[in-house]
């Protein structure tokens, strides 16, 4: 074929592709701007349950009124269009989790599932089989076409074959599709919930509740060392704050834990560990949360167990300031491997340690160590780390600034921040309420714990430019980023959240959910959301008292 002839070719094709596409939008698109309702879907539940429900295209505030539960919601359709298929691979990804529904007519009986009911029976963020791998879903379709099937009494295999489909963009009544503006109140409220979380989470013996389901009331039996230590240090520092006792004792508690059950021999030292094998992330994040009880005068028993661990860090560390993660407690020896986060927060826990000692050889150990950590080797594609998981390095170099300042490592946490927000949601027509969130792909729903670690990391690097006085500029950019992700983080945060799918609301305040459509909340999702939010709120007050002393 000629040149010419390949040209028109190629116009020909662009042209019939540029039509299916509009076509496509045409037929399936639909308007999630929209506000009029069309029709109103009016729903009762009781302790989580969905008790009652009526479809009704007028007078919704008046449907069900005469229902004695506990909870009617209003969930308004204002706008509509066809589901093209109903195979797994595409309807997972045709609907707007947290937006859309679905509609079935099948034999005169008419049923919907709402963005609640789809919450209700966990269709949302599920990893499916795909092959020998995994794909994850913004909705799985199995639940939702079981629960739809149930409600016009038909099985999901009958529904393919004879149910009509519909997408419904639906508008929860009452519910804000943009967050409120960060203000230094919201901030407070929001640091409060979370310790409040946190403190109702540690038992008598000092053990956290670890993970919780809000809408199943269930709990994971799993449990994690360095999870632990994490939310002890936010407690710890919250209590700081707050001067809450019932966030101190809470605190104190969980400390005791880690004393009388993780403290054991590591050789000629002593580290966090529960088995042969231990880890240092446990024992970092254990002595940063022991320094925080010690500083505010909680605990000043841990002076010993602190030196223990701070001695057991620093046995651990390289020539090159690099640590080896793991130690064998059989053959009584370093396991010189590396992972995500560990040296920096061996690095944070040591100078935190040495500020509050004055141990020289530890402020000497957390400075080596973040050099390694920001200077990476040529192909730093193939290194040990990855550039997503660097809160604990930007915390270090903060930690670091007034005694040995990085610049170096500044401008790593600056660009990394940069890249942060260059990847952020903003301006989804169909979910005006994720803007700032920096993680989650277009097809799923964003996860509140990575844009949690990435903004503790925002507020370090934004203290440490400040007192670097570096470009104007650069650290407006930084900071407005930083407030857009802090409102996307509150607006999110269970206070009370969607408490009519919950069997114990009052037990979930506070907490931070996964995403927006997976209310799981483990102890590490209101420690970084709480150290994020409640290490800006110190410099707003700081820079508000400097400007009044001024």
């Amino acid at each position: 074929m000629s040149p010419r002839g390949l040209l028109l070719l190629a116009r020909v094709y662009l042209a019939v592709l540029l039509s299916l596409c509009l076509a496509v939008i045409v037929h399936l698109g639909v308007d999630h701007g929209a506000t009029v309702p069309i029709r109103s879907i009016v729903s009762s539940w009781s302790g989580g349950v969905r008790t009652a429900r009526v479809i009704v295209t007028d007078g919704a505030e008046r449907a069900l009124r005469d229902s004695r539960e506990s909870r009617v919601v209003i969930e308004d359709v204002v706008d509509e269009g066809p589901i093209l298929t109903t195979a797994s691979l595409l309807f997972g990804w045709a609907l707007v989790p947290g937006r859309d529904g679905v509609e079935v007519r099948y034999r005169g009986r008419v049923a919907v599932a709402t963005p609640d009911d789809i919450l209700k029976i966990g269709a949302y963020d599920r990893w499916l089989p795909l092959g020998t791998t995994e794909l994850r879903f913004a909705i799985a379709e199995e639940p939702v076409f079981w629960l739809l099937g149930r409600d016009v009494g038909a099985t999901p295999e009958e529904l393919r074959v004879e149910g009509e489909f519909r997408r419904l963009v639906i508008k929860k009544r009452g519910a804000p599709l943009r967050p409120p503006p960060v203000t230094k109140e919201r901030l407070r409220d929001a640091v409060v919930s979370a310790g409040q979380y946190l403190a109702r989470a540690v038992g008598p013996d000092g053990r956290y509740r670890y993970e919780s389901d809000a809408v199943s009331g269930s709990e994971s039996p799993d449990y994690n060392w360095p999870r632990h230590s994490g939310a002890t240090w936010f407690l710890a520092d919250a209590a700081a704050y707050t001067k809450n006792p019932v966030f101190s004792d809470a605190a104190v508690r969980a400390a005791r834990h880690l004393i009388e059950h993780a403290l054991l021999d590591c050789g000629a030292h002593r580290c966090i560990v529960e088995g042969d094998v231990a880890d240092l992330g446990s024992s970092a994040l254990a002595l940063l949360a022991f320094v925080e009880l010690y500083e505010a005068g909680f605990m000043p028993e841990l002076l010993d167990p602190m030196r223990a661990l701070a001695e057991f860090l620093l046995a651990m560390q390289r020539p090159d300031g690099e640590f080896m993660h793991r130690y064998d407690r059989v053959e009584k020896r370093p396991i010189d491997v590396q992972l995500p986060y560990y040296t920096g927060e061996a690095s944070l826990a040591l100078e935190r340690f040495s500020r509050a000692t004055k141990h020289g050889k530890s402020h000497e150990a957390a400075r080596r160590a973040l050099d390694r950590l920001v200077n990476p080797p040529f192909w730093y594609v193939g290194w040990r780390y990855f550039w997503g998981s660097e809160h604990w390095t930007c915390h270090a170099m903060n930690a670091l600034w007034a005694r040995a300042p990085n610049h170096e490592a500044l401008a790593f946490c600056l660009d990394w921040q940069e890249s942060v927000r260059d990847l952020a949601i903003r301006e989804r027509a169909a979910a005006p309420a994720f803007d700032g969130a920096t993680s989650g792909g277009p097809l799923v729903m964003p996860q509140l714990g990575g844009s949690s670690s990435r903004m503790e990391a925002a507020v370090s690097t934004l203290d440490a430019a400040k007192r670097a006085r570096i470009d104007p500029r650069e650290i407006e950019r930084l900071e407005a980023g930083l407030r857009e992700t802090l409102a996307f983080l509150m607006h999110f945060q269970l206070r009370p959240g969607p408490r009519h799918l919950m069997p114990s609301p009052a037990l979930m305040h506070g907490g931070f959910p996964t995403t927006p459509t997976d209310l799981h909340v483990r102890i590490d999702h209101p420690q970084h959301a709480g150290t994020a939010l409640l290490h800006y709120l110190r410099q707003l007050e700081r820079a508000e008292t400097h400007g009044k002393a001024l």
